[in-house]
């Protein structure tokens, strides 16, 4: 089977970040193309000069056909040598889907 024939995911996540400063906001989406219920969990994990952290944030959720749910997110402060990794894990039923990002997006600096 060629996998352009393959049908799309029934969750897809993404994760976003905005950026004021110092402080860094990590945005999550959830989309669906059929109704769902389940439980995310948005995990941040921070380093810099002073150390390490983790910040998270898990609730349920439920979306509509081909609808998308937004997640405020995190917000943290990040040293300007600092480094995150967020992940976003969303469970339906049995099956967990998994999206993440590392920064901060060198592009912009701190």
């Amino acid at each position: 089977m060629m996998t352009g024939d393959l049908p799309p995911p029934p969750i897809v996540c993404m994760l976003s970040e905005h950026r004021e400063g110092s402080l860094v906001q990590i945005q999550g989406e959830i989309r669906s193309a059929s109704v769902n219920s389940g439980t995310y969990r948005l995990l941040v994990r921070k380093q810099g000069p002073s150390g390490t952290a983790h910040v998270s944030q898990q609730s349920d959720f439920s979306i509509s056909p081909d609808s998308i749910v937004r997640l405020d997110g995190l917000r943290f402060s990040l040293e300007p040598d600092g480094r995150y990794r967020a992940q976003l894990s969303v469970r339906v039923g049995t099956v967990e889907y998994m999206c993440e990002r590392e920064g901060p997006d060198l592009s912009t600096p701190l």
